[in-house]
């Protein structure tokens, strides 16, 4: 495949959006195919609250017409001052032309902004064919996946029929649980309140510690959830109730077509009490509800596959997603660059050595089993 060619672009890189350059920005957002909620300008507070810092990067054309944009989270250097470990745009930049992404993406690396940082990590929201064009069009231009693999599985559910047939979609026993759950008079309502977002917070971390996953840290959390999951448009914090007793809860957010789940906690020993209750069909099923209410015509379960084996460390997480009866989709993975050598090496040094013992036992704990 020959490398795209060059589009000539003018960047600039911003700490703080205007109100006109927050319009501009949510317009291009919004109307992009390639899309994704995570870039939404008023993620940059949920950057800061967790201690990074951030930088917007537009590009316009030669007519002054946005092409591309970025939020980029800086990660501070443990040692070096004015440094920056690594710069990461999360489920961007968003561009709808992959020889525009490439030129845009060489123009953030020869930003001021950018002189300092060690490495950059993007991943562009490209699915399925697209996905190949993204991830040819990055190695021409000297990205590497920073990943195991080189595309990510996941699936979409189609949320355009009514709900009641969305329902019948799913498999037999996922219909099974919802019932099981509306006759044991579970309800689900959306989260409003500090109160209980720190519950699901609690939750979720709970659940992640006995998974051996990291915390999710509350600062950024609680930014997240004041300035965009408490309304309810952007994104929702599902909450699932027995008798005033929370037992399971789920996070959202969507686009203008997609929406994505986000994260996903039970309280097994309550769920244990009323049966053994598998709450996910009638969680999700609300969230599908709640998704379609905004105009998403998909769901994206992020992260699944078919036909896993039951040896598979997810092999639960899958079959379960399984039941809402997914489209297999694959989405290009994260890729990462070089922006300054010296910078890189002091900073991420200890990062790329515990990566590098995890996927050597990885490796071989299969063949000593």
């Amino acid at each position: 495949m020959k490398p795209p060619v060059a589009v000539p672009l003018d960047l600039v890189c911003l700490s703080d959006l205007s109100e006109a350059a927050a319009l501009d920005w949510q317009d291009f957002l919004t109307n992009a195919r390639h899309q994704h909620p995570r870039q939404d300008p008023r993620f940059a507070s949920v950057a800061r609250a967790d201690g990074w810092e951030v930088c917007h990067v537009i590009g316009r054309d030669r007519v002054g017409k946005i092409r591309a944009t970025g939020l980029f989270s800086m990660r501070r250097h443990p040692v070096l001052p004015g440094a920056f470990a690594e710069a990461r745009c999360l489920s961007g930049p968003v561009c709808d032309d992959a020889a525009v992404m490439v030129t845009f993406l060489d123009g953030v690396l020869n930003l001021p902004a950018f002189a300092r940082v060690g490495r950059v990590k993007v991943t562009p929201y490209w699915v399925q064919q697209e996905a190949g064009i993204m991830a040819d069009a990055l190695s021409a231009h000297g990205w590497k996946i920073a990943e195991a693999d080189a595309f990510r599985q996941t699936g979409h559910v189609d949320i355009t029929p009514p709900v009641s047939a969305i329902m019948e979609s799913f498999s037999k026993s996922a219909r099974r649980e919802v019932r099981r759950a509306e006759r044991q008079n579970i309800t689900v309502r959306p989260v409003l309140d500090d109160a209980g977002a720190l519950e699901f917070l609690d939750s979720l971390n709970r659940l992640r510690k006995a998974r051996r996953i990291g915390a999710i840290a509350r600062p950024g959390y609680m930014a997240a959830f004041q300035h965009m999951y408490k309304d309810g448009d952007l994104g929702i914090i599902l909450g699932a109730y027995h008798g005033g007793v929370f037992v399971a809860g789920l996070q959202l957010y969507r686009g203008r077509f997609t929406a994505h789940g986000r994260q996903f906690t039970t309280e097994t020993a309550r769920l244990h009490a009323l049966g053994n209750l598998r709450i996910a069909p009638l969680l999700w099923l609300k969230g599908m509800e709640w998704a379609q209410s905004k105009g998403c015509t998909a769901l994206d379960v992020e992260g699944w596959r078919e036909n896993v084996d039951p040896t598979e460390k997810k092999y639960n997480l899958y079959k379960y997603k399984s039941g809402f009866s997914p489209r297999a989709i694959q989405r290009i993975s994260e890729r990462s660059k070089v922006a300054n050598r010296l910078v890189d090496v002091t900073g991420n040094l200890k990062n790329d050595l515990r990566t590098m013992v995890r996927d050597l036992l990885r490796g071989l704990l299969p063949r000593l089993a």
